[in-house]
C-alpha cells in the first residue's frame, strides 16, 4: 500500500523538466490505479497545468475494477464492462443495483461513489443509496454505516460527504434534520459563490429533495416543508422543472409547496393546466389536516383552479367556425394534450376532473374521430376501476353500434389498435355486472346472458369467468362455468409449459419472462377467485413476482392467493405494498380494505379463522 506522500511526490513529477521523470511517475500512477485515484482526481486542478493535464488523462483512463470478488453475482453481473457504458446505461446500472433486494449493491454503490469519473454519475449513486429504505434492525444498520466508511475511505467528493452523514443516520437510526440543514447550507453557500465546480444548482436542489424526501417518511413533515421551502428558488421558471417539482412534492405529501411554487411563478401556472390541476389538488388536500376529507370551502377553491385548467387551450366545437379555421393535425395536437391531462388526473386518483377532460375531447370531435373513441375508451376504463357498470356500457355503447353499421370505421379503429371485439366483450361483461347488482330473477337471467356473450368474444378474459362464478345460477350454469374454469386454467398452464420450454431451448423472445409472469400470474388470479387448488395459484403467483418484482398487479393476484388461504396478515400485507405502488387504484384500495376488515374480524374472532373468505363461493 503507497503511503499518500509517495502518491503526491509521484503527481508532483508529472511536471519535471526532465521528460523521463514524467514518464516514470506516469507509468508508476497507472500501476496503483485505484489506490492513486483520490489524489489523482484532486490533482485535476492543480496549478501546474502540465500536472493538472496528465491527472485529468490518468482518471479518465485508469482500468477500474468495479466489482470485487466478494460481491454478490447479481452485482458483479450489474458492473460487467461498466467502464465501457455510455453515461445513460452506467446510470441504468446503478438503478439496478439500487434495486437489488437486501441492500446488495451497497458497497458497489459506494465504490462508485469514490470512483466514478463523472461528478454527476457520483451524486447519482451516492442519491440511489440514500433513496433507499432503512432497515429496522440495528445490526444490519450499522453493518451497512460501517461498509459505507470504509469503501469511501477518506475521499473528498461532494457525494462522499453526502454518504458520511447518511452513515451517521443508519447508526442512530433516524433523520438528522440538523446535520443535513448545515451540509445543504455548506454546498449552498459553495454554489451562490462560485469557488466550487462541483457544487452545482441541480446538484443541491436533488440534495434538498432526499433530505425532504427522507424528513417527511420520518415523520417530520414540518422540516421537510422547511428544507425544501428554504431552497425553491433553486427551481428554474420552466415548465418541465415546475411540473417535476410540483409532481415530487404530491407524491410527497408536501402539499404547501405547490402553493408556494404557484405564487412564485403565477404565469406559468396560468399557461399550463397541469400545474394548475396541481394546484388544485393541493388544495385540495393540503385543507385535510386530521381528518379524510377537505372542508366545503377548500373543495370549492380546488374545484375552481380545475375548471381554469380545463379551459386552458379548449378545443373548438365540431362544426363551428373555429373548428372549420383550424387544421386537423392542431385539432388532433389539442386533444391529445386534454387526453394526456385526463390521464395523468387518473392516475392521481382525480376521476372526476379526469372525467372532464375525457368528455371535453367526446364532446368536441365528430362522433367518428379515433381520439374521441380512445377518450371513450380511456373513460370506461376508469369507470370500470370505480365499479360504475352502467357508465362503462354508456361510455362504450356507441362505438360498438357505431362498428355495426360501418366496417370502415371499425377497420379504422382496428388500425389504430383499438379491438372492437375487446371493447364489445367489456361492455358486455359490465353491462352483465350492472344486471348482477340488481338481484332481481330476471336481472340475474340477463346477467347470466349478458356474461356468457362477452365471454364468447373474449374466451380467456379471467375477469369474466370469476363474474360468472359468482353470479346466481342453477346446476347447470355452474357445471357450464367449472367447465369453463378447468378448461381455461388449463390453457394457461399450456402457455406457461410452451414459454419454459422456449425459454430452455434458448429462444429469444425480448419478453419471454414477461409472458411466463402473466401466465402464472393469469392463472392465479382466476383459482384463488373461484375454485381449484388454490395452494398451487399461490405458488404460481409468487412465481410471477420472482419474475417481475413489485408489479401492482401481481402483488394483488398474491394478496388474493393469501386471502383465498385464509392467510389474512400475509394479504394485508402483500396488498399494502401493492397499493403503496399504486396508491390510487380503486381495485387495489378496495380488496385493501376487505382484507383489513377480514383481519380486524379474525383478531377479535380468534375461532373465525378458519372460515371462508368473504368473495369465495361456496
Amino acid at each position: 500500500m503507497p503511503r499518500e506522500a509517495d502518491v503526491g511526490a509521484l503527481i508532483e513529477q508529472l511536471g519535471h523538466p526532465s521528460y523521463a521523470m514524467r514518464v516514470r511517475a506516469r507509468e508508476s500512477l497507472e500501476r496503483m490505479g485505484l489506490q492513486a485515484f483520490d489524489d489523482l482526481h484532486e490533482a485535476q486542478y492543480h496549478p501546474d497545468s502540465e500536472i493538472a493535464m496528465t491527472a485529468r488523462y490518468l482518471v479518465g483512463s485508469l482500468m477500474v475494477s468495479w466489482s470485487t470478488d466478494t460481491d454478490p453475482p447479481a452485482v458483479r453481473e450489474a458492473l460487467d464492462e461498466y467502464g465501457a457504458q455510455t453515461d445513460a446505461e452506467r446510470q441504468n446500472r446503478m438503478d439496478r443495483l439500487a434495486e437489488l433486494p437486501g441492500r446488495q449493491g451497497l458497497a458497489a454503490l459506494a465504490r462508485l461513489v469514490r470512483f466514478e469519473t463523472s461528478l454527476r454519475l457520483s451524486r447519482e449513486a451516492a442519491l440511489a443509496i440514500m433513496r433507499g429504505p432503512m432497515s429496522e434492525d440495528v445490526a444490519v444498520r450499522r453493518g451497512e454505516a460501517s461498509t459505507i466508511r470504509e469503501v469511501l475511505g477518506q475521499n473528498a467528493r461532494q457525494a462522499a460527504d453526502w454518504l458520511r452523514v447518511y452513515a451517521d443516520d443508519l447508526e442512530k437510526g433516524e433523520y438528522s434534520a440538523a446535520a443535513w440543514s448545515r451540509l445543504i447550507a455548506q454546498q449552498r453557500l459553495a454554489v451562490d459563490e462560485g469557488n466550487d465546480s462541483a457544487a452545482t444548482r441541480p446538484a443541491v436542489l436533488e440534495l434538498v429533495r432526499v433530505c425532504a424526501t427522507r424528513a417527511a417518511r420520518a415523520g417530520q413533515i414540518d422540516q421537510a416543508l422547511a428544507v425544501a421551502s428554504e431552497h425553491l428558488d433553486l427551481i428554474p421558471p420552466r415548465s418541465d422543472e415546475l411540473i417535476d417539482a410540483c409532481s415530487w412534492a404530491i407524491d410527497n405529501k408536501l402539499h404547501p409547496l405547490v402553493l408556494k411554487l404557484r405564487a412564485r411563478h403565477p404565469a406559468p401556472f396560468a399557461r399550463h393546466p397541469i400545474l394548475l390541476y396541481g394546484a388544485a389538488e393541493a388544495t385540495l388536500a393540503g385543507d385535510m389536516g386530521n381528518t379524510n376529507s377537505p372542508t366545503e370551502a377548500a373543495t370549492k377553491a380546488a374545484d375552481e383552479l380545475a375548471i381554469a385548467a380545463a379551459a386552458i387551450d379548449p378545443l373548438p366545437m365540431h362544426g363551428t367556425e373555429a373548428a372549420e379555421a383550424m387544421s386537423p393535425k392542431a385539432i388532433e395536437e389539442i386533444a391529445q394534450r386534454h387526453r394526456e391531462t385526463g390521464r395523468s388526473l387518473q392516475s392521481r386518483g382525480l376521476f372526476r376532473w379526469a372525467e372532464r377532460e375525457y368528455r371535453h375531447i367526446i364532446d368536441s370531435l365528430p362522433s367518428d374521430a379515433i381520439l374521441a373513441a380512445n377518450a371513450r375508451a380511456e373513460l370506461a376504463v376508469m369507470f370500470g376501476e370505480l365499479n360504475r357498470h352502467q357508465e362503462v356500457v354508456d361510455a362504450l355503447e356507441p362505438i360498438i353500434d357505431r362498428t355495426d353499421k360501418d366496417q370502415a370505421y371499425a377497420r379504422r379503429l382496428q388500425s389504430q389498435a383499438l379491438n372492437v371485439a375487446r371493447l364489445k366483450s367489456t361492455m358486455m361483461y359490465h353491462k352483465g355486472l350492472a344486471a348482477t347488482s340488481k338481484r332481481a330473477d330476471q336481472d340475474a337471467a340477463t346477467a347470466r346472458e349478458t356474461l356468457l356473450a362477452a365471454l364468447e368474444l373474449e374466451p380467456d378474459n379471467v375477469d369474466i369467468l370469476i363474474a360468472m362464478y359468482r353470479a346466481d345460477g342453477d346446476e347447470e350454469w355452474q357445471k357450464l362455468v367449472r367447465r369453463r374454469i378447468q378448461s381455461v386454467a388449463l390453457m394457461f398452464e399450456n402457455q406457461i409449459e410452451a414459454i419454459k420450454l422456449q425459454s430452455q431451448a434458448r429462444i429469444r423472445f425480448p419478453d419471454l419472462g414477461a409472458r411466463l409472469a402473466q401466465g402464472y400470474n393469469q392463472y392465479a388470479w382466476l383459482i384463488c377467485n373461484t375454485e381449484g387448488d388454490k395452494k398451487k395459484a399461490l405458488q404460481y403467483s409468487l412465481k410471477s413476482l420472482e419474475l417481475t418484482p413489485d408489479n401492482p398487479a401481481q402483488l394483488d393476484t398474491c394478496g388474493r392467493c393469501y386471502f383465498a388461504l385464509g392467510d389474512y396478515e400475509n394479504a394485508v400485507r402483500v396488498q399494502r405494498r401493492a397499493v403503496k405502488i399504486e396508491p390510487h387504484s380503486p381495485p387495489l384500495l378496495r380488496q385493501l380494505e376487505e382484507f383489513e376488515a377480514a383481519l380486524a374480524a379474525k383478531n377479535r374472532e380468534p375461532d373465525s379463522a378458519g372460515s371462508q373468505p368473504a368473495e369465495s363461493k361456496q
